[in-house]
């Protein structure tokens, strides 16, 4: 299945890749951001509150110090992200992948929060 299809949509590219390397700092709030593809962005430092990003792509991004408050992270992927100093308050990222056990911890402990059945 090619990459962006597991969800029945593909990542929707609103950015070029010189654009993904000036959004550190981005603040966005109240918004809804689902499918979007952040692959290898510089998003060090961004801020997202109450910012839906289900099924996004964060592969390869930079996102030290990233903010993700009360953010829904379903289904969105993160292999290869860079982390550090992060908020998951009142995030949710079940079915996430590219996590692996150290990074579940590490959000975990960041207030993120994942389903287990």
């Amino acid at each position: 299945m090619p990459d962006g299809q597991e969800f029945g949509t593909a990542l929707v590219e609103i950015f070029t890749y010189r654009e993904k390397q000036q959004l550190a700092g981005l603040c966005v709030r109240c918004f809804e951001m689902n499918r979007i593809d952040f692959a290898h962005a510089n998003l060090r430092g961004a801020r997202f509150e109450e910012v839906s990003l289900y099924a996004c792509d964060f592969s390869g991004a930079d996102l030290r110090g990233a903010q993700f408050v009360r953010c829904d992270l379903r289904a969105a992927r993160f292999k290869d992200a860079f982390f550090a100093c992060n908020t998951f308050a009142g995030s949710w990222l079940i079915g996430a992948t590219g996590i692996s056990p150290r990074l579940r911890r590490y959000i975990r402990e960041r207030g993120g929060h994942f389903l287990y059945c």
